[in-house]
């Protein structure tokens, strides 16, 4: 049985961890829908791409929940 420590996260990581989980709610959210389209699908993934990149560059990983 291993036992694993959560992370301390800085109050940038956690916003930017907020903001991520955020993106993605929107992209499930958008993609479930009928009205979705290839532009607006582009769109919304780069969204989440930029939020996914900003937890990157404060040196976030797996291990902090991405």
């Amino acid at each position: 049985m291993t036992t694993t420590t959560k992370l301390k996260l800085s109050r940038d990581q956690k916003a930017a961890l907020a903001a991520y989980e955020y993106a993605l709610r929107q992209e499930d959210r958008y993609l479930g829908s009928v009205f979705v389209t290839p532009m607006g699908q582009r769109a919304i993934e780069a969204k989440t791409k930029v939020a996914y990149d900003r937890c990157r560059s404060l040196g976030m990983t797996h291990e902090h929940g991405l």
